[in-house]
């Protein structure tokens, strides 16, 4: 259009800006803490369903969960990083229950310790049976109990010893082998006199941090006589959780040349949920006719996936693997490239034994059993027939072997004599060796509590504790700018007050990074407010916000009443205020104050413990009669009177910083010319304009131009700007004057 406008009239211009806008994300929170299962990779999520896909179901285990699910209530995108355990840990003399009639022995259980202490005390105890299946086991450290070797006694090792590794005996039942005794009956039997013993194990080593869950080599058919290591599936994500999450069913097996004159044959992959059953299958993915072609599109690691991420000590992400994962739950490891031509999953390789031990007392343990494959059922490990199988979908200690476990293969005796091709040939792998990476014992502190040496299972007491260097894995992590993009950081259940290490940790790199911002809890649950205060007192930051006291919430699944820490729930507060109004508006009060879901509070203030806590820095929770229970203040913890004391302020600069930032990247190495800076205030001046027009600032101006970007400035090949803002300010203190006037007097104006 010509500049030179002549006749009245309305003219408009046409400005494209929308290619510089797409460096911008969705940006969320991110999330340290203990989760039940997932990855050990910080992972973005964008809803509930895929969080709880990834992570497992919210329940008041940990206060991370929880805290993710009030956010994305309001959220659409959150960065989750699960903290697991590291070093692992050796597991003390476990004992093994061993029933033996004439020539006969069998293995029905082993005992792994509580919490509340050792198994050594049962020693060198003799086990004596009373004929009826019954047997006293006696020891230093339980007395004497009267246990039941039958399942079908209401008094079996599981009713006395109890399954969880929190119970109040002293040992607690890690396997019980209710099948292989009870296949034994005709010959032992219950009632016939029998002896039974105690084998006290040796230590059990599980010395190596979190791991996720593997198959068995997948095998081929047998090619002349011998089978060929072919690949693994891996769990996407971790833990003593992934060894049961799923199980993968290989089906529509084809042999080579018999599709479309391949050189390779086709078979499909069934990722099944890991309790259903050959009756009632949960199909969660299928991947069908897949081959082991590196050159062809449906090659098994391209289409399900093998990359996999791993997190050091120092926070550095590492990234293996040619093919993006396509499935939520598994990836394709130790893939075989060097396999004949002919191979195609027929077979897999034995399941480890649960426990290291000799040779002589692994053959004791009963083997894993299989069924058959046919049209109708998987062949391959025996989930719903045979519950003694479930003690090999755990993690496996050190140097632990296969005892009398043997491979299954379809065409052997085991899976029967089916061919490749086969509209019969199917079979099941279960998953093993996924950790937790810390003992299962270890008990899971939480509200009052919370110690420095554990915070919800993990030692937070010094910067070289155990859980100290987990979480400062991902805070290190984090400190990536190009790799994760967040504005928020929430650590609920780490103390400051216990574990200054680590919320110190935080708030340096959140700091360092300056574009997001850090809400601290900073006090434990009975402190008090003076409490409160001398932690808001020793941090000068205003990247930081916390907030008293802590608040009772309803556990929505186990439909609990339950204390959490402000920062479980200060997330969805913040994610609203952002959805209603904008960063830069307060998350406080009752209009965008209010937290959903909360029941009580764990001291109701008197007006002045507020102002106590407000001029020490620290926001109050208020419950108001009638009106629920609200954030009442919006501080941050700078000790310095200025605008960046609200965080309201520093939210905008945040927002303001974290926008230019990601729309300048387009101009990198671009040319140093007046058409490039002005590129750059044709975004930025609209973008604070619609700030200034949605109430987040009173005046603003932007500076690009020959004033700052001088001869030696373009030289050393800079493009400087300036950008100043004036932000808005929240009425915090509204004063109203009531004037008294006596009678007959006129109201001026």
């Amino acid at each position: 259009m010509a500049d030179k406008i002549v006749s009245p009239g309305v003219f408009t211009k046409e400005n494209d800006l929308s290619f510089l806008q797409q460096g911008v994300a969705d940006i969320g929170a991110a999330f340290i803490g203990p989760f039940k299962e997932g990855p050990l990779v910080p992972t973005i999520v964008n809803s509930q369903a895929e969080f709880e896909t990834l992570f497992g179901t919210v329940d008041d285990t940990y206060y991370t969960p929880l805290a993710v699910q009030s956010y994305l209530r309001e959220a659409g995108t959150a960065t989750i990083c699960r903290v697991a355990g590291i070093g692992g840990y050796t597991e003390t003399a476990p004992l093994l229950l061993t029933v033996t009639s004439g020539s006969i022995s069998a293995s029905v259980g082993i005992l792994y310790n509580t919490v509340s202490g050792s198994n050594a005390g049962f020693t060198g105890t003799t086990v004596t049976a009373n004929g009826n299946g019954d047997f006293l086991i006696s020891g230093s450290n339980a007395g004497l109990l009267s246990a039941s070797l039958d399942p079908q006694d209401t008094n079996d090792i599981e009713a006395v010893f109890g399954l969880s590794a929190f119970g109040s005996k002293k040992p607690y039942v890690y396997g019980f082998f209710q099948n292989a005794y009870s296949n034994q009956g005709q010959q032992i039997g219950y009632n016939v006199a029998a002896t039974a013993s105690v084998t006290v194990l040796g230590n059990q080593a599980y010395t190596f941090d979190a791991q996720e869950a593997k198959t068995p080599f997948i095998q081929s058919q047998l090619i002349s006589g011998e089978r060929t290591n072919l690949f693994r599936f891996e769990t996407i994500g971790a833990g003593n959780a992934a060894n049961s999450k799923v199980k993968i069913g290989i089906t529509n097996i084809k042999a080579a040349g018999s599709v479309n004159g391949t050189d390779y044959g086709t078979f499909t992959v069934v990722v099944r949920d890991g309790a259903d059953t050959n009756k009632k299958k949960v199909v969660l993915e299928t991947y069908s006719n897949v081959n082991l072609d590196p050159n062809s599109p449906n090659y098994i690691a391209r289409v399900i996936g093998d990359r996999k991420r791993t997190i050091a000590s120092d926070g550095k992400v590492t990234e293996s693997g040619d093919w993006v994962n396509n499935s939520k739950y598994i990836r394709i490891s130790q893939l075989n490239e060097n396999a004949p031509v002919q191979a195609i999953p027929f077979a897999h390789a034995a399941y480890q034994l649960p426990i290291s031990t000799s040779a002589a007392i692994g053959s004791l343990i009963p083997s894993a059993s299989f069924v058959s494959s046919s049209a109708a059922v998987y062949g391959g490990i025996d989930l719903e027939g045979n519950n003694d199988n479930s003690i090999y979908l755990k993690p496996i200690p050190n140097g632990a072997g296969v005892g009398a476990n043997v491979a299954f293969g379809v065409d052997s005796t085991n899976g029967g004599s089916l061919t490749v091709g086969s509209t019969s040939a199917q079979f099941l792998v279960a998953f093993q060796e996924g950790f937790d990476g810390q003992n299962p014992a270890t008990p899971i502190y939480k509200g009052d509590n919370i110690i420095a040496g554990n915070s919800q299972g993990f030692n937070l007491s010094t910067s070289l504790s155990s859980g100290s260097i987990a979480y400062g894995k991902h805070v290190s992590a984090l400190s990536n700018q190009d790799e994760y993009d967040i504005n928020m950081v929430v650590t609920p259940g780490v103390i400051r007050r216990l574990h200054t290490s680590t919320t110190t940790n935080i708030l340096d790199m959140v700091e360092q990074r300056s574009d997001c911002f850090y809400i601290m809890d900073t006090n434990a649950y009975s402190d008090t407010v003076s409490q409160a205060v001398t932690q808001a007192d020793a941090i000068d930051s205003n990247y930081a916000a916390t907030y008293y006291p802590w608040i009772k919430t309803i556990d929505v699944n186990t439909n609990k009443l339950i204390a959490v820490p402000p920062s479980v729930l200060l997330p969805g507060v913040f994610a609203s205020n952002d959805r209603v109004a904008a960063e830069w508006f307060a998350p406080a009060g009752l209009n965008r104050g209010g937290l959903i879901g909360a029941v009580s509070v764990q001291n109701r203030l008197t007006q002045s413990e507020k102002d106590t806590l407000y001029d020490g820095k620290v926001n109050p929770i208020v419950q108001f009669p009638g009106q629920g229970i609200v954030v009442f203040g919006q501080k941050t913890l700078q000790d310095k009177p200025s605008a960046l004391d609200r965080i309201n302020v520093r939210r905008l600069l945040l927002t303001v910083r974290k926008y230019i930032a990601s729309t300048s990247r387009y101009l990198v190495f671009e040319q140093n010319t007046a058409e490039t800076r002005n590129r750059f205030l044709n975004i930025v001046n609209p973008y604070l304009e619609s700030i200034q027009q949605r109430q987040g600032l009173y005046a603003f101006r932007v500076i690009m131009d020959d004033s700052n970007n001088t001869p030696d400035v373009i030289d050393r090949n800079i493009m400087k700007g300036a950008i100043y803002l004036q932000p808005t300010k929240t009425a915090e203190f509204i004063q109203i004057d009531f004037n008294i006037l006596p009678t007959g007097a006129a109201f001026n104006g």
